[in-house]
C-alpha cells in the first residue's frame, strides 16, 4: 500500500508521533517548489504535517491490524531475539518505530516466546507494555471497538500464548 493513496478522515499511524487522522492534503510553495503535505490530526493533540513524497520513508502508515490480525500474529511461530540485552532493546526499539504493520506484533509474539525460558528483564516488561496498549489502541481504532475491549482479549492471547 502506498501512503500516497491516504485521504481526509483516514486513521494512520507515524511511529514517532503515534495514531491520527489525516485532515487532508495541502500544497506548499517553498522557494519556487511546490510540494504536497498531509495534515494529520495527532491523536495526542496537534497536527503533524508531513510531505508526501516522504511519508512512508518516515513510516506514516494507514492503520490495518485489526483483533483478528493481532491474533494470528500472536500464533504464528515466533523468531528468536538477541540474549544480550542492549541488543535485545535495539532490536525491540527498532521493531517499534518500524514502518511496517506487523512490526510490534511479530516483536511481542517474539518477546513472549523468550519469556518461556528465560525471565525478563524490567526493560523487556515495560517495552511489552507498551506494545500491548499501543496494539489494542489500533485493534480498537480498526475494529471501532471499545479500547479496554481489544486490550483484554489481547492480554488474554498472550496469556494464553506464555501457557503454551
Amino acid at each position: 500500500m502506498s501512503v500516497e493513496q491516504l485521504k481526509a478522515g483516514d486513521q494512520v499511524f507515524h511511529p514517532m508521533y503515534g495514531f491520527g487522522v489525516v485532515e487532508g492534503m495541502t500544497t506548499r510553495d517553498q522557494s519556487g517548489q511546490t510540494a504536497n503535505y498531509y495534515g494529520v490530526r495527532l491523536s495526542a493533540g496537534g497536527v503533524l504535517t508531513v510531505p508526501v513524497v516522504r511519508a512512508e520513508a518516515v513510516g506514516l502508515r494507514r492503520v490495518v491490524n485489526g483483533l483478528k490480525t493481532v491474533m494470528a500474529c500472536l500464533r504464528s511461530p515466533a523468531h528468536p531475539l538477541p540474549d544480550n540485552d542492549r541488543q535485545r532493546i535495539v532490536e525491540l526499539k527498532a521493531r517499534w518505530q518500524s514502518p511496517l504493520p506487523g512490526a510490534l506484533a511479530e516483536a511481542v509474539r517474539d518477546l513472549l516466546a523468550r519469556s518461556r525460558s528465560r525471565s525478563l528483564t524490567p526493560a523487556d516488561k515495560k517495552w511489552l507494555s507498551n506494545a500491548c496498549d499501543r496494539l489494542s489502541d489500533e485493534a480498537a481504532r480498526v475494529d471501532a471497538t471499545d479500547l479496554a475491549v481489544a486490550r483484554t482479549a489481547i492480554q488474554r492471547e498472550m496469556d494464553q500464548f506464555k501457557a503454551r
